[in-house]
C-alpha cells in the first residue's frame, strides 16, 4: 500500500503542476477555498502513522485482491497527509452515494502576496476507476473533459497495470479493491507507456541488460555511453520509424536510470529481471535522472508540463528537501531539448541516431554546471531571486538556456 501512496503523491504532483500551468492563465484567489484547519488530534495523527505502517508492503503480504475501507474522516486524514507531502495547503473530501467532491487549497511556492490555487473537483464512480464530472481551478470552471484529459493517461496507466480492481463511493465510506503485486511500480511504469510503444521499449530495455551485463557491478555507467549505444542500435533498425525508435530509447532509459524495470503486462512476473545499474551524468546520478525523466515526459507529448513538474520538484526540495538546484533545472531543460531533437521529425531523429553511432560524451548534450547555485533553502532562494517572475530568476534561466544552446548536439 505504500507503493499506492507513492503513486498517489506522484499523480497529485502532476495534477498540481498542471494546475500551476493553468493558473498562469487565470486570476488566483486571494483566499483559500478551505479556511479552517481540520483540528487533527494527537490520536488521529498516531492513527495515520499506524495506518501507513500497517498497510505498507511486506514480504508476508499475499498476492491477489486486497480490500481497503475508509470512512470520510479517515479519507480526509490521509488526503491531508498527502497534501502535506506536496506543499503548504489543505484538502477535504465530501463523500456521497456514487460520487465525491474533492477540495484542495494550495499556497503557491515563493508567492509573496499569499494568493492561492484552489481546486474543486467532482468525481463519480466509473468502471473500474472514478471519472471527473466537473472541475474548477481558482474559482473558474473548466470543462470536465479537459480535466479528465489531464489525468486520463495516469489513471489509464493504473488501470492497465491492473493495480486497482474497483472503487466504490458510498455516503460515508470509500471502498477500494486492489491487487497486490511484488512489482507494482514496474507494472505502473509499463502502463504509462502507450501499448504501441511498449514492445519497442521492452526491446531496448533488453538491449540495456545486454550492454551492462559484462561491466563491473560496482562501477557506475555513463549516461552518454548508454545513449550512444541505444541510438546506434536504433539507427541500425531501418525497419522502424526513427521517431518511434528514439521515443522508445528515451522511455527505456528513463525507467532504467530511475531504477525501474518495465514488464509486459501479458506475461507473468518471473522475478529474474536484473536490478538497474547506477548511471551518472557529469559524475552525478541525480542529473541523469532529471535529464531522462524530463525527456520522457516531453516525448509523451507535453514539454510544458515537463518543465512545470521539474520546477515544482525543485521548489518542493527547497522546503526541507535537498534544496533548490539550478543544476537540476539545467538537466531538466537539457532533457527537454534532447527529446525535441530526437522526435521532432524523422529527419532529425535519424540524424541524431547517426551522430550518436559515432559516439557521445556528456559535453555533447549536457552543459557544465559550474557556478550554478544549488542547495538553496526557501529563504535563501527568496532573498537572491525573489520569485520565478523576477528578472533575476529569468536571467538565470536565460544563462542556462545559452549554455544548452552551445552544446554541439543541439547545433546539428
Amino acid at each position: 500500500m505504500n507503493v499506492l501512496i507513492k503513486t498517489l503523491v506522484w499523480l497529485c504532483g502532476i495534477a498540481i503542476a498542471a494546475g500551476i500551468g493553468l493558473a498562469a492563465l487565470v486570476i488566483l484567489d486571494s483566499r483559500p477555498l478551505l479556511e479552517t484547519d481540520m483540528h487533527i488530534t494527537a490520536a488521529e495523527r498516531a492513527w495515520v502513522q499506524r495506518w501507513i505502517a500497517v498497510n505498507r508492503p511486506s514480504a508476508n503480504r499475499s498476492e491477489g485482491l486486497n480490500s481497503l475501507s475508509l470512512n470520510e474522516r479517515e479519507a480526509n486524514l490521509l488526503l491531508n497527509a498527502l497534501v502535506d507531502k506536496i506543499g503548504q495547503g489543505r484538502g477535504h473530501v465530501h463523500l456521497g452515494q456514487g460520487g465525491a467532491r474533492i477540495l484542495v487549497s494550495l499556497r503557491l511556492p515563493f508567492d509573496q502576496v499569499q494568493s492561492y490555487l484552489n481546486l474543486d473537483l467532482s468525481v463519480v464512480e466509473g468502471d473500474p476507476l472514478p471519472r471527473i464530472a466537473s472541475a474548477r481551478i481558482a474559482g473558474l470552471p473548466i470543462p470536465g473533459v479537459l480535466a479528465q484529459t489531464l489525468v486520463e493517461q495516469a489513471l489509464g496507466a493504473v488501470e492497465r497495470a491492473q493495480i486497482l480492481d474497483q472503487v466504490q463511493i458510498q455516503r460515508d465510506r470509500i471502498l477500494v479493491s486492489y491487487a497486490w503485486r511484488p512489482y507494482m511500480l514496474e507494472h505502473l511504469g509499463s502502463g504509462l507507456v502507450a501499448a504501441a510503444d511498449l514492445p519497442h521499449v521492452l526491446r531496448y530495455q533488453a538491449r540495456l541488460e545486454t550492454l551492462t551485463a559484462d561491466k563491473p557491478r560496482r562501477k557506475p555507467i555513463e549516461l552518454a555511453d548508454l545513449l550512444a549505444a541505444l541510438l546506434a542500435a536504433a539507427d541500425a533498425d531501418q525497419a522502424t520509424d526513427p521517431v518511434t525508435s528514439n521515443r522508445a530509447v528515451i522511455l527505456a532509459l528513463a525507467a532504467y536510470v530511475n531504477g525501474r524495470v518495465m514488464h509486459d503486462p501479458a506475461e507473468a512476473d518471473t522475478g529474474n529481471a536484473k536490478r538497474p545499474r547506477v548511471v551518472l551524468l557529469r559524475g552525478r546520478r541525480d542529473l541523469g535522472q532529471h535529464f531522462m525523466t524530463s525527456a520522457a515526459l516531453a516525448v509523451q507529448g507535453n514539454d510544458t508540463l515537463s518543465s512545470l513538474i521539474g520546477w515544482y520538484k525543485e521548489v518542493s526540495d527547497s522546503d526541507g528537501g535537498s534544496g533548490f538546484s539550478f543544476a537540476d533545472m539545467t538537466a531538466n531543460r537539457a532533457g527537454i531539448r534532447f527529446a525535441q531533437l530526437a522526435t521532432q521529425s524523422p529527419a532529425s531523429a535519424r540524424r541524431l541516431q547517426q551522430v550518436a553511432a559515432r559516439g557521445l560524451t556528456a559535453d555533447d548534450f549536457m552543459p557544465p554546471i559550474d557556478g550554478l547555485p544549488e542547495g538553496m533553502s526557501r529563504d535563501s532562494f527568496t532573498s537572491r531571486f525573489g520569485d520565478p517572475k523576477t528578472q533575476a530568476y529569468q536571467r538565470m534561466l536565460t544563462a542556462i538556456d545559452q549554455r544548452i544552446d552551445a552544446r554541439p548536439l543541439f547545433n546539428l
